[in-house]
């Protein structure tokens, strides 16, 4: 027994198509150029290049990766519905997943007051130390840190995705390595 078709008009002009199609099914989950500032080759070109990268970096800030990878989802979501075209998608990614963890963070600042910490337990012990002492550094100073040695990303690059200077960059790394010494030593 056949399948039904479906029946659809465009431009007063009515086609006959398989529902199950694969052709049908791919070009209507393409998004058109003008509901969206990337075209969908470009987007999934830049997410098969960035994803992992980019949960590395969330789960970095975060601390979890579950967070992590619904950070870095609701980012691309975020790029590939800017209202402006992107010049740089690769940057603004990173400066969405940032100000995410950094939004993330905020919130979950008034939850840590009324629960108990949890630990994250790993194989090697000084592990788990420098985690958690990466943990308990501020926002900006481990962001730096991430972008620097996780993204090995340069000063500038570094200043250009946070939204701040080059010197606040380098205070915020002086100051992050020196914070880690006294609590690892």
């Amino acid at each position: 027994m056949d399948e039904p078709k479906s029946e659809e008009t465009h431009n007063g002009a009515s086609f006959d198509h398989d529902p199950k199609d694969p052709a049908v099914v791919e070009e209507s989950m393409t998004v058109s150029p003008d509901a969206s500032s990337m075209t969908s080759v470009d987007f999934n070109l830049i997410y098969g290049r960035q994803r992992s990268a980019m949960v590395r970096l969330a789960r970095f800030l975060t601390g979890s990766l579950e967070v992590a990878e619904e950070l870095v989802q609701e980012a691309f979501v975020k790029l590939q519905f800017a209202p402006t075209v992107v010049q740089d998608p690769e940057y603004y990614l990173r400066t969405i997943v940032a100000n995410l963890s950094r939004g993330h963070l905020r919130r979950m600042r008034l939850e840590r007051a009324f629960r108990p910490e949890v630990r994250i337990v790993l194989a090697a012990p000084e592990i788990d130390e420098t985690w958690a002492a990466l943990c308990r550094l501020p926002f900006r100073q481990r962001a730096v840190l991430a972008l620097r040695y996780y993204d090995d990303l340069s000063e500038a690059e570094i200043a250009r995705v946070l939204g701040c200077r080059i010197g606040t960059v380098k205070s915020s790394h002086h100051r992050a390595v020196a914070a880690l010494r006294r609590e690892l030593s």
